[in-house]
C-alpha cells in the first residue's frame, strides 16, 4: 500500500513502515497492523512517500531494502519465519535493527544491543545497576528452584512477572505474594503459559511513573517527558499495573507537578536511557518507594503507539508527549522521523569534519 502525496511542502522522502499480523510478534513492540497504519498515516502528512508494509516472509523485508528508502520505521523488534512455535526465547529471530544496519539502511530506534538488553528485563537491571541508578532487590526463578522461603534470595512480599513479555502480560492481582505457597503457584502459573522463567522481586508498594524519551538532535541530551499512573483503586494495598487494566485503559495518566519529583523522576529516566545505549525514542518505567526514592522497574524501547481519538486515551508514549509538550499523535510521530534523519545528518557532519580537521 504505497501512499503519495502531492504537497509542496512535504520532505520529499521514501519511508518504509513495518508492520506484522502475526500476534506474537507485533505485541513485542507496536507493530500490529491497525498501529502502523496509524504511524502511517501521520507521516503521510510530512512525506512525500510512505509505504505500508505487512512482514509475512524474509523477502518482505529484502524488498524493502531493495528499495532503499530513506528511513524505516519499525514497530517490531524481530521477526521469525519458520513455522515452529513462536517463543521469546527462540535463537534463530532476525533482529530489524541488525538486518537494516548490515543493509546499511537508517531506522527509528536503538540499535541492537540495546533492544537485546531491554528484551530481558533482568539484563536491563543489571546494566542500569552499574551506571548507578536504583533497582529493586530481584533474582530469576523456574518451578522448583527453591524448596522454602528461607532459600528465597530476596525477603516477602515478593513482585512476580514473565522474565521476557511485556505490555504488563502476565500481570495480575496474585502477581504480589506474601507466603512461599503462593509464590509456588504463581511461578508455576507463569512459566506454563509463557514457557519462560520468571523474574521475581522485592514489592515496593508506591506512585508509579513512566518517562517518554526523546533522543535529542545532534547527540545532545535525551529529553524525558514523565507522567504518573494513577491506579483505578486508589486506596488498594497493591497498587499493581495489570495486564487487564492496561488493557481496558482503566488507569488514568496525569503531569507530575511536584518539582522534586518530577526532577528525581527525570533524572532517572534519562540515565537508564542512556545507560542501556538506547537511542531515538523509548520509555523508561519507574517506581517511587513511601520515601520518594524512584527505582527503574523496566524499559520499551519500542513503546506502543495506539492511537485513539482523544489524545489523553492513546499508549502512554505519544499520550505522555501530549501532556508534557501538547504535541499531537501526529507531531509525535514526526518527531521521532526527524530525530532518526537529523542522527544520521549529523553523523555525517562529523565525520566531514574529523576528514578536515
Amino acid at each position: 500500500m504505497l501512499f503519495d502525496v502531492a504537497e509542496v511542502k512535504k520532505e520529499d522522502r521514501l519511508i518504509e513502515v513495518i508492520a506484522t499480523d502475526i500476534a506474537d510478534l507485533a505485541m513485542m513492540g507496536f507493530g500490529s497492523v491497525k498501529n502502523c497504519i496509524s504511524v502511517s498515516n501521520a507521516l503521510i502528512e510530512n512525506y512525500t512517500h510512505v509505504h505500508f508494509n505487512i512482514i509475512r516472509t524474509k523477502s518482505d523485508l529484502d524488498e524493502i531494502i531493495y528499495r532503499k528508502p530513506d528511513l524505516v520505521f519499525s514497530g517490531i523488534k524481530y521477526v521469525i519465519f519458520n513455522g515452529l512455535e513462536i517463543t521469546k526465547n527462540r535463537a534463530d529471530k532476525i533482529w530489524i535493527s541488525e538486518y537494516m544496519e548490515e543493509a546499511g539502511i537508517n531506522y527509528t530506534g536503538s540499535e541492537k544491543d540495546a533492544i537485546e538488553l531491554e528484551f530481558s528485563k533482568v539484563a536491563a537491571k543489571k546494566r542500569v545497576e552499574e551506571f548507578g541508578v536504583n533497582t529493586a532487590p530481584y533474582f530469576i526463578a523456574k518451578p522448583g528452584m527453591y524448596k522454602s522461603a528461607n532459600e528465597l534470595p530476596v525477603n516477602f512480599p515478593l513482585f512476580i512477572k514473565p522474565l521476557l513479555e511485556g505490555d504488563s502480560k502476565g500481570i495480575g492481582s496474585d502477581s504480589v505474594v506474601y507466603d512461599f505457597e503462593s509464590y509456588q503457584k504463581k511461578v508455576q502459573n507463569i512459566y506454563a503459559l509463557f514457557k519462560q522463567p520468571v523474574l521475581v522481586e522485592k514489592f515496593i508498594s508506591g506512585r508509579e511513573f513512566t518517562v517518554a524519551i526523546l533522543g535529542s538532535d545532534f547527540n545532545c541530551e535525551p529529553i524525558a517527558l514523565p507522567v504518573e499512573i494513577i491506579f483505578p483503586d486508589k486506596n488498594s494495598a497493591n497498587k499493581i499495573l495489570s495486564y487487564n487494566i492496561k488493557k481496558e485503559n482503566k488507569e488514568k495518566v496525569i503531569a507530575i507537578d511536584d518539582k522534586d519529583i518530577y526532577k528525581s523522576v527525570v533524572s532517572i529516566a534519562k540515565n537508564a536511557f542512556i545507560a542501556l545505549g538506547a537511542r531515538d525514542y523509548g520509555r523508561i518505567d519507574i517506581i517511587m518507594d513511601g520515601n520518594n526514592c524512584p527505582y527503574f522497574l523496566e524499559a520499551n524501547l519500542v513503546p506502543g503507539m495506539t492511537q485513539r481519538p482523544r489524545p489523553i486515551d492513546c499508549s502512554y508514549f505519544p499520550r505522555a508527549c501530549f501532556i508534557n509538550t501538547n504535541f499531537t499523535y501526529q507531531e509525535t510521530i514526526h518527531k521521532i522521523a526527524e530525530i532518526a534523519f537529523n542522527r544520521v545528518e549529523s553523523n555525517i557532519k562529523q565525520k566531514r569534519v574529523g576528514l578536515y580537521a
